[in-house]
């Protein structure tokens, strides 16, 4: 699967189409290559609000996005299809992604939008799709689009980069407004390789480079990274964590799994996720995040120490209190410590 694919999905789409779109798109490419009785997606969007006279003219919408989209797949690498696809064929697109999952067989997981909030502020969204054989995650695929290659950068707000990218423009790729992070299992390294235009027209795929977690282990010099939204994450609980370990840094606060690619580059060392009671987790949030960090060097577990569990379906069921991705397992054995010591006066 090209991961130049998420590329073209990532460019200028409205947020009221983006995520049918990119679906309906991944969902088509997947089908083409593996066959239309062969694929099972597991995605997070549906076409209830597609349907009827009010969804006609969203509808239309993500049919052109789709077949924009499309129309560009031979400049990476992809076979366009021989016509336009109709409303139908868009459809049924999406909703091959219905799929419940479980513990044999084949899953494709997608998450066609990850920080909606981020993808509408010009910050940080992701899309993420992750493949699922007999319940363990054995491929990853993380495309961050406003996520830079060069470090640095993460330390200017958006618009700010944004300026300065018009200003001096990337050169060979050394850095780019985007990046993707791939992975498969038991490989032992994440890659990751710039999103950008002049890269790809240029020919120069051999761009990717290896993405290696932190070596980092004293908290007191560690970042930890957390969600923006406080819906679904009490920062009350982090922060009281992040001082019962002893860090300083200032916390990073991430729209979507581009802080699974935080970790997995070395740009922090931690990520915790204490939901809150009733919210569940769902596999598409955390499958190609959880892969590219564990193969890029790194450990995620649930707050116990157990991994997570991907086969029961939509949900990570069994989850115990949350969930801690850490550059390395000194370090990641001292904040599960921290969390047992904390947990009774957490309220959660």
């Amino acid at each position: 699967f090209n991961t130049n694919v998420f590329y073209y999905l990532s460019n200028s789409i409205p947020i009221f189409k983006a995520d049918w779109s990119v679906q309906a798109v991944i969902s088509w490419v997947l089908t083409q290559y593996f066959g239309e009785e062969h694929i099972s997606i597991i995605a997070e969007e549906d076409t209830q609000a597609l349907s009827g006279r009010d969804g006609n003219e969203l509808l239309q919408g993500v049919v052109n996005t789709v077949n924009e989209c499309l129309s560009e797949a031979a400049m990476f690498g992809l076979e366009s299809p021989l016509q336009s696809l109709g409303t139908l064929d868009v459809l049924n697109a999406i909703n091959k992604g219905s799929s419940k999952g479980g513990p044999i067989g084949r899953h494709w997981v997608l998450d066609p939008v990850d920080g909606t909030l981020g993808f509408v502020r010009g910050d940080q969204y992701a899309v993420a799709l992750a493949m699922i054989e007999d319940g363990e995650v054995v491929l990853g695929v993380l495309g961050c689009p406003n996520y830079p290659m060069r470090r640095e950068w993460l330390n200017h707000r958006h618009h700010y980069y944004q300026l300065m990218s018009k200003q001096s423009p990337p050169d060979s790729g050394v850095w780019s407004r985007g990046c993707v992070l791939s992975t498969q299992k038991g490989s032992g390294q994440t890659w990751m390789e710039p999103l950008v235009n002049d890269v790809i027209n240029l020919g120069l795929s051999t761009l990717a480079r290896p993405a290696t977690v932190s070596s980092i282990d004293d908290p007191a010099l560690a970042t930890f990274c957390e969600p923006v939204e406080k819906e679904n994450s009490n920062h009350s609980f982090t922060e009281g964590l992040a001082q019962s370990l002893g860090l300083r840094n200032r916390p990073l606060r991430v729209y979507s799994m581009a802080k699974y690619a935080a970790i997995a580059r070395g740009d922090a060392e931690i990520f915790m996720k204490f939901a809150r009671a009733g919210y569940k987790e769902k596999v598409w949030d955390h499958a190609a995040g959880v892969i590219i960090i564990q193969e890029a060097g790194g450990v995620v577990t649930d707050a116990g120490g157990s991994p997570l569990d991907f086969s029961k379906g939509i949900y990570l069921e069994g989850l115990d209190r949350g969930i801690i991705a850490c550059c390395g397992a000194q370090i990641h054995k001292k904040t599960i410590a921290a969390v047992d010591e904390s947990w009774d006066s957490s309220n959660l």
